[in-house]
């Protein structure tokens, strides 16, 4: 049986309300070989070899038709489909009426899936969760405000020329999620002195040029 704990939102509108969401207690991440293992009771017959072929293949095959700009969608599971970025580090917005946009770079900015409404519906039949605990747990109120944190960032970047995201929690005491969350608001904002360099794993923050 799936667990869950209450958990407070943070009040980033400030509006003074406290609001709460369920939020699912992961209790394992399956790696292949144990996926694999509980592939094989809904199937006879099948090796562990095959199986791992087969989803070497299927990631294979997601990639080359992903790539060649087709969208895929897997009866019973879902579509998968490709999200873009640019890539120059150049403005996102249009300079003027006669702005055409050359010479702009674009790379992959994540794979999106959307789950088919057969998965979702045998999901929402077949699971039954357990509340792990009672009451509802809080947030900790940060000791920086958003302004100290910002320059908290800046000192590290300024320091090294860049700062990754375990270094942002770190250093403004945030969990990796809501650091990676205030992160995308501030790189969002054009007039912001930080934007990101990279992507994948390679993701960094930089000052803007």
């Amino acid at each position: 049986m799936a667990k869950f704990i209450l958990r407070e939102m943070s009040d980033v509108r400030k509006t003074g309300k406290r609001q709460v969401y369920p939020k699912l207690v992961v209790h394992d991440t399956l790696d292949t070989e144990h996926f694999i293992h509980e592939v094989q009771k809904h199937i006879s017959g099948m090796s562990r070899g095959v199986l791992q072929g087969a989803i070497t293949a299927i990631s294979e095959a997601l990639v080359c038709v992903l790539s060649e700009g087709n969208n895929v969608t897997i009866d019973g599971i879902g579509t998968f489909s490709t999200s873009l970025k640019f890539i120059d580090g150049k403005p996102d917005e249009i300079q003027g009426d006669d702005d055409r946009l050359l010479y702009r770079y674009v790379g992959v900015k994540n794979v999106n899936f959307r789950p088919s409404p057969y998965l979702m519906h045998e999901l929402r039949m077949k699971t039954r969760f357990e509340r792990m605990m009672s009451g509802v747990k809080a947030l900790k109120k940060n000791r920086f405000t958003p302004e100290e944190r910002l320059k908290n960032a800046l000192k590290i970047i300024d320091a090294k020329g860049y700062m990754t995201l375990s270094e942002y929690a770190h250093a403004n005491n945030l969990s990796r999620t809501v650091a990676c969350t205030e992160l995308a608001a501030i790189t969002s904002d054009t007039t912001s002195q930080i934007t990101t360099s990279g992507q994948g794993s390679h993701k960094v923050w930089v000052r803007r040029g």
